[in-house]
């Protein structure tokens, strides 16, 4: 997962944010565990770039909506 696909995500979250908490939620969850994911599966080269993509997945905290599930 590159800071690209990080971005579109995290507009994604956004979006839904304004309309669909519990979507939102689920997009957010998706985008942390993909990240987890590709640590993994060893996807990143350098601790600089997990640092890196981590604090672009971690903005999705920033985007408020109530989170929960049905």
């Amino acid at each position: 997962m590159e800071i690209k696909e990080v971005k579109e995500r995290l507009a994604k979250i956004k979006e839904h944010s304004k309309y669909d908490n519990e979507r939102a939620h689920g997009i957010e969850d998706r985008l942390l565990e993909d990240f987890v994911e590709a640590i993994k599966d060893n996807k990143y080269k350098t601790k600089e770039k997990i640092i890196e993509v981590a604090t672009e997945v971690y903005k999705a905290r920033e985007i408020w909506f109530v989170r929960w599930y049905a």
